[in-house]
């Protein structure tokens, strides 16, 4: 059986970097949890820092920085001084404590449930219970301090949705000042919308079943003319994804797709019906339900987006604002001093 790998978002769970307004945040020891042994050395590893007593120790930060490599890219942290790189992930971290630690007022009633919910569906996703812990393992964790780690975020982003998000709004005023200053962002080529269905091939496949694939497509193709609704069978027949909307793709500029479909799909008339289209996925059917000339998207088909797009910049300046006014009020001894501000 192939080993299924756990999806960013669940290791952001696992690893404590959820944040959208930070980087990653890497792992703590649990309030409270027996200092870690030094790797390799079978010694008690020091405290680098205490904030409000809470002790963290070189392995978050260590832990941290990996956390960034695999978020940012080798490339993106190797350009960091390695003594930058370290106070980075400190900030972070202690971001990150900060917040939880100002959380822990709220009197949560189902932080458990929802630790269980989400690492009931982490180890589902491993594929088992043995390949999940393989994985934490593989990260530097087990199922403890995977446990503490999503306690510990779900506390975080309580915090952050009652504390902070409440108090952010996006006006109308911000909306067309935003889409005013980068017109050139939402311009756009000739475009169609376009539904379809898809009959699979796999990679391996023979003859006989490309041939199988084939004659079930034609056949499809045949009921739709007959007057099938197209949306319906794309639901009911179709191996994509898009099935779950009628096998809508939404429009698409040229160059989006495969140069077969999108050939095809730009050759078609609105509410036509295409000739059988043979891709690397497999065989497909398309209609067209619709053509835009080149452009302009006005603000109403952006709106969505373009709004939680501010929300997301406002978002992280005010928890920037929040986590510094946390680090006034707290109390931060630095043991490393390499760790301390130059």
């Amino acid at each position: 059986m192939k080993r299924k790998h756990l999806s960013p978002v669940l290791f952001a769970l696992l690893g404590l970097s959820t944040l959208i307004l930070f980087s990653p945040e890497g792992w703590s020891q649990p309030p409270g949890g027996s200092p870690p042994e030094a790797a390799g050395a079978g010694k008690v590893e020091n405290p680098v820092a205490l904030v409000n007593e809470t002790k963290i120790y070189e392995r978050d930060l260590t832990m941290m920085i990996r956390e960034m490599r695999r978020q940012f890219g080798e490339k993106s942290i190797a350009a960091e001084p390695a003594d930058v790189l370290r106070r980075k992930a400190f900030d972070q971290y202690l971001a990150v404590e900060l917040l939880y630690q100002d959380g822990r007022d709220l009197g949560l009633t189902d932080v458990e449930q929802q630790v269980d919910s989400m690492l009931a569906m982490a180890e589902k996703q491993a594929g088992s219970k043995e390949q999940f812990e393989a994985q934490l393992e593989k990260e530097g964790l087990d199922r403890r301090l995977a446990r503490e780690n999503i306690k510990k975020n779900v506390i975080l982003q309580a915090n952050i949705n009652k504390k902070v998000i409440p108090s952010i709004t996006v006006g109308e005023e911000e909306l067309q000042a935003a889409y005013q200053a980068s017109p050139d962002r939402f311009k756009h080529g000739d475009q169609v919308g376009a539904r379809h269905i898809l009959i699979r091939i796999p990679k391996e496949a023979g003859d006989d079943q490309k041939k199988t694939a084939q004659e079930k497509i034609a056949s499809i193709r045949q009921e739709i003319l007959a007057g099938k609704d197209f949306a319906e069978t794309a639901k009911t027949q179709s191996d994509c994804p898009s099935k779950a909307r009628g096998g809508d793709l939404g429009y698409f500029t040229k160059g989006r797709m495969v140069p077969e479909f999108e050939k095809a799909a730009f050759s078609l008339k609105e509410g036509e019906i295409s000739e059988i289209v043979e891709t690397q996925f497999g065989f497909h059917l398309i209609q067209v339900y619709g053509k835009k000339p080149a452009g302009v998207t006005p603000l109403s088909e952006v709106r969505g987006s373009l709004e939680r797009e501010i929300k997301n910049k406002k978002t992280n300046e005010a928890v920037g604002a929040y986590v510094k006014d946390l680090r006034k009020k707290a109390k931060i001894e630095i043991l490393d001093q390499t760790l301390s501000e130059k």
